[in-house]
């Protein structure tokens, strides 16, 4: 693929970053066109859920090269990982396949929406956002990097400009780097889970591995090997 040229754009609140993308993607936007702000008032995650984004939050949307495989969504998903890293010495891990979790808890969701001839890459970090401004019932279940603006010692906007670079870096160069990473950051290898599909427990059993393709294989209580494929699953950990 060729170079992208990357341009950013920011603002302090939006409806959507996701949303502000297509607008400017319908206005002729080149890929590496790049929306972040700090906080958004009506944030959509996967299955069109709601995506809470109170102010203190890092969020992002790039507009990316056409892809149909699974694997953007995990080469974002390790590019997030490496710029947390460099950028504020945290260590986080992977679940499959689109969320990154800090201390045992969700610090990252990710959504790649196909749009035209693109990809909209949409990238939620909670960065120094408040315990108390998370929802109550996902003050359990979501974490920050950093607890509070004043706490922090590390610049969001070098977050950022870390998480475009390395995103521009997996999605245009032959690197496959990523994929060993991604494999090795699992927070569900060796660990029993339930498969949840629109709502309901459908299976159980023992997260084998994740393969090349980015692939959740499953050994079930019967031995049998289910392997999935598709973004429309949740997993929970039992």
């Amino acid at each position: 693929m060729s170079e992208l040229n990357i341009n950013l754009t920011y603002f302090e609140e939006v409806e959507s970053t996701n949303k502000v993308l297509k607008e400017m993607c319908d206005k002729g936007a080149p890929d590496g066109t790049v929306v972040v702000a700090w906080s958004q008032s009506a944030g959509r995650g996967r299955l069109g859920r709601d995506f809470s984004s109170p102010k203190g939050g890092i969020y992002l949307s790039m507009l990316l090269p056409q892809d149909d495989s699974m694997t953007i969504t995990a080469k974002a998903a390790v590019a997030v990982r490496r710029a947390i890293e460099y950028c504020t010495d945290r260590q986080c891990q992977i679940k499959w396949v689109n969320d990154l979790y800090y201390n045992g808890k969700k610090v990252c969701g990710i959504l790649a929406e196909a749009y035209k001839t693109h990809v909209i890459m949409g990238i939620g970090i909670n960065f120094c956002t408040p315990q108390k401004a998370f929802p109550l019932e996902l003050q359990n279940t979501a974490i920050s990097l950093y607890p509070s603006p004043e706490k922090s010692d590390s610049d969001p906007m070098d977050t950022v400009n870390e998480v475009v670079r390395n995103l521009t870096h997996l999605c245009t160069e032959e690197d496959d780097s990523w994929l060993s990473e991604y494999q090795r950051h699992s927070m569900l290898i060796g660990k029993k889970v339930n498969v949840i599909q629109a709502g309901k427990v459908t299976a159980t059993g023992t997260v084998s591995k994740i393969d090349n393709a980015c692939a959740l294989h499953i050994i079930e209580k019967d031995g049998q090997e289910m392997v999935l494929t598709t973004g429309e699953v949740s997993i929970r950990e039992v």
